[in-house]
């Protein structure tokens, strides 16, 4: 199927790793030039150079998005380099969840969140959105949480500013929407990221959930323990289970399909909803969480 994105110039932030990075990869695979923003240089220079053997062009901008100057210097070198841009993709947001409940959330942390996980989207959509119209339109995708459709006491300010910036999208789409802009939202379910994987192994189970969740979890430990075979619990099904804690008392993400999403779905959905393909949606929230929101 072809996308109709060969040519087209996407930036994606948060693109040294995780969903931003396959989704990065993923637009270099439909043909489509990509500017990779996030902090870290040297993995933004990786994900370049994994764009550029796909052979297309990319443009590596190491930048703090959470401030207004690392957002006007990203912008300078798209205009520079490509002379404006077709696709923005928002893939920013905290990866230190915290796990505190409102109580013990102090103000710096949730400015911190609101900084990076609503404004950082913000700043960049403020940004693309006058290029795209010389462009004669465009798309964008901003990246919230399942956390907006369920209640999570411990994740309060991530969620707060994610749920925010789907709203921002939603008035976004109504505004720009004569000039041929869409603006949409995908909610990622539970996914194993490489970065959630490194930290399950690297500090265990222990750290995230009791033993006994883990006990109640589906999956091969539980079924080998019950007949006196104990093994250590995959990265996962502790996944899965942490997953089910979130929201206490077993509420948490409890996906359909019973098993952990993987980032290239997500860039997956996520490069259709920029393409030719999807030129009629707009102003939607789309959920891939492999049917944890039922």
């Amino acid at each position: 199927m072809d996308l109709g994105l060969r040519g087209k110039v996407a930036v994606v932030t948060g693109a040294s790793k995780g969903m931003g990075r396959w989704t990065a990869v993923e637009f270099a695979r439909e043909g489509a030039d990509v500017v990779v923003v996030a902090r870290g240089a040297a993995a933004l220079a990786s994900v370049a150079g994994q764009i550029e053997a796909l052979g297309v062009r990319a443009l590596a901008v190491p930048a703090d998005l959470a401030t207004a100057a690392g957002t006007e210097e990203l912008f300078d070198r798209v205009r520079g380099v490509f002379g404006g841009c077709d696709i923005l993709v928002n893939t920013l947001g905290s990866d230190e969840y915290d796990y505190l409940p409102l109580t013990e959330t102090s103000d710096e942390l949730f400015r911190a969140h609101l900084e990076i996980g609503l404004m950082a989207g913000v700043r960049t959509c403020r940004a693309a959105i006058p290029l795209m119209r010389t462009r004669g339109g465009g798309a964008i995708v901003n990246l919230a949480a399942m956390s907006i459709r369920k209640q999570y006491p411990t994740m309060v300010a991530y969620t707060a500013a994610k749920a925010a910036l789907a709203s921002v999208s939603k008035n976004l789409a109504r505004a720009h929407g004569p000039d041929g802009i869409r603006v949409n939202t995908v909610c990622p379910g539970a996914i194993l990221t490489e970065g959630v994987r490194e930290k399950i192994e690297q500090f265990g189970p222990g750290r995230w959930v009791a033993p006994d969740a883990l006990g109640a979890s589906a999956g091969a430990p539980s079924t080998l323990v019950a007949l006196g075979m104990p093994v250590a619990p995959s990265t996962e099904e502790v996944f899965l289970a942490i997953s089910r804690d979130m929201g206490g008392a077993g509420r948490g993400l409890v996906p359909d399909l019973g098993r952990p999403g993987r980032p290239e779905e997500i860039a997956a959905a996520i490069v259709f909803l920029c393409s030719a393909r999807a030129g009629y949606i707009t102003g939607a929230l789309l959920n891939v969480d492999g049917g944890s929101d039922f």
